[in-house]
């Protein structure tokens, strides 16, 4: 446990220390903390089961028409130390929508006896729509004319590496590869515009007594031309079955969550999210809630492969054929 620690506090202290970058352009979710596949879709597989996740976030309350997001993912295995997943969310502002979809694929490779390295692919589609019947303005600007809405698509692609150890786990990743040209052009088109995106992660579960545990987990995500965002956090595990976690941004921002395992394979977290500096101080707040579902259990390719009987060379198989005929023969 003490060298966990030591491995934890080193890998964070290093990556922090590195030079400063940049972080979001997507919506941010504090559930990742139990469903990490929303974090990065290389976690498929970690938790020895298929899975998928509903979730629920709404926005600076204080605000009308408030932010709000619905988001879905699921991941499976398929196979031969192979798992596939599959993620989709809406994000409205106003007059602005916008959807991604994501299909990813995970290859797990056993290093040692509890020791794995995940590395995992992935492809998004993004549609980017605002709604011109809600806008309050000259209806013969040529934008405008003949046009309910203005609607744009565009692709990405991203990969992450990820090293597990026991309750421990590390990883890095670029969610976001491609960056796009002439990103000020495109956004005035109503299309997306990318940067390319870093994100670092690292995170321990520690035995407190026979009934409770503590994971700590810290993200990093730079994206260029926008400021770092560290998200720090703590969960408290009881039973295994129920926990009780807290979370700070450096956006000037806390949350604290509550949630558990029910009827064995259901899942559901409620975290309320507060600004305590900045323009989040007066935002009124955010209600985040998530509804997952396991199903299934498997203990890896590896774990099955050991389980089954080794088949004999068919040469050796004859000769012991041919033995018994012969010690036959002889009592004859």
């Amino acid at each position: 446990m003490i060298r966990k620690a030591k491995f934890f506090i080193v890998g964070l202290v290093c990556f922090l220390l590195g030079e400063a970058a940049v972080g979001q352009q997507f919506p941010l979710t504090n559930h990742y903390l139990f469903n990490p596949y929303s974090l990065s879709p290389t976690f498929a597989g970690s938790r020895g089961a298929g899975e998928f996740f509903f979730n629920y976030r709404k926005d600076w309350l204080n605000f009308n028409p408030a932010p709000e997001t619905f988001r879905f993912n699921t991941n499976f295995h398929i196979g031969n130390n192979m798992y596939l997943g599959a993620e989709a969310f809406l994000d409205k502002v106003d007059i602005f929508e916008r959807f991604k979809g994501t299909l990813s694929y995970t290859y797990r490779l056993q290093m040692e006896r509890s020791q794995f390295l995940h590395f995992g692919v992935w492809g998004s589609a993004y549609q980017n729509t605002i709604s011109l019947d809600d806008i309050h303005g000259n209806l013969d600007d040529p934008l405008f004319r003949n046009l309910d809405q203005l609607s744009k698509m565009t692709y990405n692609a991203g990969f992450s590496l990820i090293y597990f150890n026991q309750n421990f786990n590390v990883g890095f990743g670029m969610p976001t590869i491609i960056r796009t040209k002439d990103a000020y052009v495109m956004e005035s088109q109503g299309n997306f515009a990318f940067e390319q995106e870093f994100q670092f992660h690292i995170s321990n579960t520690f035995d407190l007594s026979s009934d409770v545990q503590l994971m700590p987990f810290v993200v990093v995500r730079r994206t260029s031309n926008q400021p770092t965002i560290i998200d720090v956090s703590a969960s408290f595990i009881f039973g295994e079955r129920f926990w009780l976690s807290g979370l700070y941004r450096n956006s000037q921002m806390l949350s604290l969550g509550v949630g558990g395992e029910l009827f064995n394979t259901m899942n559901l977290n409620y975290s309320y999210e507060v600004g305590i500096g900045g323009i989040h101080y007066r935002s009124g707040g955010t209600h985040e809630i998530t509804l997952g579902f396991r199903f299934g259990s498997y203990s890896g390719d590896e774990e099955r492969e050991k389980k089954q009987p080794k088949q004999k060379n068919k040469k050796y198989m004859l000769h012991d054929y041919q033995q018994l005929y012969e010690q036959k023969y002889r009592r004859d």
